[in-house]
């Protein structure tokens, strides 16, 4: 195969990632426009019935869908006789594995164990166990989304009949639990193997183990923190005492931090390629420490599949080949919740790029004014607005942000229901709410209401923005913050990650500034860095809605892209600008546009802030993706 040839209607882009058979390819779909991952399936002949059975069980799998799972799309068979290969069509993850060194927090950890968790339920709702549960087989996505993958030891519980021949499973012994060297691995395995995964997450080891491989549980140590408890039950060395996949989930979303904090990966230690291999070794006698990186061989009755797992440059391709019947049904997502849905779970955000700010917000609840209007296109995306009228003229905005940092510290504090409310006296010409649920960790969110013509005011900001808060608090006390419907577009912005567009090579010209450490806004979608050695400081953001009408505005252009000037935007010393990435046209026929704002402040005069912003803003337009 050759880049640019089409196997099927898949054209390939890049290639082969691996040599031989098992041959990994990037491509793009060319009927849906989206980039896929085609890897060469290893079958027993070249026969029509075997491609016949392989996509039969492709279109079952195609079936269960859950999010936290890797995708495969569709199988494709090329060419006749001896000389037709069989390729498996995969979702393109790119963000990395986490089998890499990276420690995290304990509730990072949990936020990304409730992920997994969920996937795990589903899956053994249908009587599967993957096995395999492992920092190496799990994915994160750009946006920031946990996925499992590698479901080559995938393993049929209940006494269900599989359609490939008997063979061995893999499993890694670091991660194995006692019960799975046997021969006999069940539902509570994995749970095991996660409570293993997300020890080493926050540690950066294993946890050490005992005679017939079980867990230390004395030895588990302070620094898991409040995933002690949970992380004590799901290690267990009696399956029947561990928590099964659900109640892990319930317990890790309750300790679950923020994912918009979740640290991006060093995709550079997954560059190179490899692949899951069953390896023979002695299992027995090991030392802990020597285990991480072996795989252990049994025999076992009934395998699911047959493909494996490759990385490279970046990427994680996963061959979630199950051969199972699933009843027609549209889903093994049915069989859990997510962890963001669990009711009973202090977090209330869910995942940030998917929760709706104006849900938040209701332009029937102001009656003091002539005409609301709910505005989605202001601002960053973590926004909605509603603008109060009289006679035609914008009055008061009222706006919802949702917030990345916890509730700010104030005098007046109450609490509603299971909502606790923060209120701060106005300040000039505008009035803050701030909330959160109760006992959430990070996420917070801010009404506000700002007068824009403060002589047509009807009443007291304050009284406004606490009507807006009443309705928000009811939204919150009701259970998690409803999703956004329909979700953002492929090519907008809201999929980026502000952080990424400025790397040290364009950040070294702000002095005292580190690329490595900046203050990270909610969903990724802002970014801050601050100098150690000045006032210098540099925000990125996300923007959205019409142009800028500043009277000291000039346009220009940075490659592609225009862009806007303006020079002191957020006061002296300052200036912003601003690149555009896309248009749009909203539902009610309004224009817009999606920008990537670049302010510079606290530069002298001397220092020419613009031109330094502009520089940078050109460094941010230049990593942007095709709009």
């Amino acid at each position: 195969m050759r880049r640019g040839e089409k196997v099927g209607r898949y054209r390939l882009t890049k290639g082969p990632v691996e040599g031989g058979k098992g041959a990994v390819w990037f491509a793009v779909d060319t009927q849906l426009g989206r980039p896929v991952v085609l890897k060469r399936a290893l079958l027993e002949d070249n026969s029509q019935a075997v491609f016949d059975q392989l996509l039969a069980e492709a279109r079952a799998l195609a079936k269960f869908s859950h999010p936290h799972v890797v995708t495969l799309y569709d199988a494709v068979r090329v060419g006749r006789g001896r000389r037709a290969t069989f390729w498996l069509v995969m979702e393109h993850v790119t963000g990395g594995s986490l089998d890499v060194p990276v420690k995290m927090g304990p509730e990072l950890a949990a936020h990304i164990g409730a992920q997994i968790a969920g996937a795990l339920a589903a899956l053994h709702a249908k009587g599967i166990v993957h096995c395999d549960v492992k920092p190496g087989n799990i994915v994160i996505t750009r946006d920031r989304v946990a996925k499992l993958a590698d479901f080559g030891a995938a393993y049929r519980v209940d006494g269900g009949e599989t359609i490939t021949p008997n063979g061995q499973i893999s499993l890694t012994p670091a991660y194995a639990a006692p019960e799975a060297f046997a021969g006999a691995p069940e539902r509570a395995s994995d749970v095991f193997s996660l409570g293993a995964t997300l020890y080493r997450l926050v540690t950066g080891t294993p946890p050490l183990r005992g005679p017939g491989r079980v867990v230390r549980l004395e030895a588990l140590g302070p620094q898991v923190g409040p995933l002690g408890g949970v992380l004590g039950a799901m290690l267990r060395a009696d399956p029947r005492a561990r928590p099964t996949a659900t109640e892990a989930l319930r317990a890790l979303a309750g300790i679950a931090g923020s994912p918009d904090r979740l640290p991006t990966l060093p995709l550079t230690s997954v560059t190179s390629v490899t692949t899951s291999r069953a390896d023979t070794v002695s299992v027995g006698g090991d030392p802990p420490g020597a285990q991480r990186r072996r795989t252990a061989t049994l025999v076992r009755r009934s395998p699911l599949l047959t493909a494996g797992v490759v990385a490279g440059a970046g990427l994680a391709v996963a061959v979630p080949f199950l051969v199972m019947s699933l009843d027609g049904e549209a889903g093994a997502d049915r069989a859990a919740p997510s962890p963001s849905r669990v009711s009973g779970a202090p977090g209330f955000m869910g995942d940030p790029r998917t929760a709706d700010p104006c849900a938040l917000l209701s332009a029937t609840a102001f009656d003091r004014y002539e005409e609301a209007e709910l505005d989605r296109d202001e601002g960053n995306f973590n926004r909605c607005d509603v603008i109060l009228k009289q006679r035609g003229e914008d009055v008061v905005d009222v706006r919802v942000e949702l917030d990345a940092d916890p509730l700010p510290e104030a005098v007046t504090r109450r609490t509603a229901g299971r909502v606790t409310v923060v209120e701060r006296d106005a300040e000039g010409d505008e009035c803050e709410r701030g909330m959160a649920v109760t006992g959430a960790r990070g996420n917070s969110l801010r009404v506000t209401a700002v007068a824009r013509r403060p002589a047509e005011v009807r009443e007291p900001l304050c009284d406004t923005a606490d009507i807006a808060a009443r309705f928000a608090v009811t939204v919150l006390n009701r259970g998690e913050i409803p999703r956004r419907s329909p979700g953002f577009p492929a090519n907008s912005l809201a999929h980026q990650d502000a952080c990424t567009l400025l790397d040290g090579k364009a950040l070294e010209k702000v002095p005292g500034v580190d690329a490595r450490d900046p203050d990270v806004g909610f969903g990724r979608w802002d970014c801050q860095w601050k100098s150690t050695t000045g006032e210098f400081e540099v925000d990125l953001r996300f923007d959205q809605g019409g142009l800028p009408t500043d009277d000291n505005a000039r346009s220009t252009r940075l490659g592609d892209h225009q862009a806007i000037v303006l020079p002191e935007h957020e006061g002296p010393r300052t200036c912003r600008v601003e690149v555009v990435h896309r248009d749009y046209t909203t539902v009610d026929r309004v224009k817009g546009t999606e920008r990537v704002a670049v302010v510079i402040k606290g530069v002298g005069r001397e220092d020419r802030p613009c031109e330094l912003a502009t520089d940078l803003a050109g460094s941010a337009a230049a990593a942007l993706p095709p709009a």
